[in-house]
């Protein structure tokens, strides 16, 4: 009985070890990651506008991902890094739902949407926070007009 104790715990501690994002202190990104059922319409526009706002994002540290509940992902490599559906729970998305979480460089979460983004809301809050502030103090916006 005891072992069977010890095996579930280490089976829980090793499903929250494979989401995303590995805990520490701080780290190098922020993060949006898209949560679809399936890789439709609302996840292509997603991709797209990623794409569109390319140097908005990088210039914040900003990485985007995509997971789906068939398992699709952007980049393609995340479903063989991560436990999608541990990413799921982790992150308390509701089954069938299109939901974007934003996380910090400090591991929180910071905002959440649903299946469309406003990428000038997403921009506002980054740049509100306090390690954007520090990081805007440093250097010039490479997408300033």
């Amino acid at each position: 009985m005891r072992a069977a104790l010890l095996f579930t715990i280490a089976l829980l501690n090793s499903t929250m070890s494979w989401a995303y994002p590995s805990y520490s202190a701080e780290w190098s990104h922020r993060s949006v990651i898209y949560f679809a059922p399936t890789n439709d319409e609302h996840v292509k526009q997603f991709l797209l506008e990623t794409l569109i706002n390319e140097c908005e994002l990088q210039d914040r540290d900003l990485i985007t991902l995509v997971v789906t509940e068939d398992g699709f992902s952007m980049p393609k490599w995340v479903k063989h890094e991560f436990n999608l559906k541990a990413l799921f729970n982790m992150y308390d998305v509701k089954p069938g739902s299109h939901t974007a979480v934003l996380i910090g460089k400090d591991g929180g979460e910071k905002l959440r949407w649903g299946k469309q983004t406003d990428w000038e809301h997403v921009k506002q809050t980054i740049d509100v926070m306090p390690m954007r502030r520090y990081e805007m103090a440093q250097k010039v916006s490479p997408c300033s007009a």
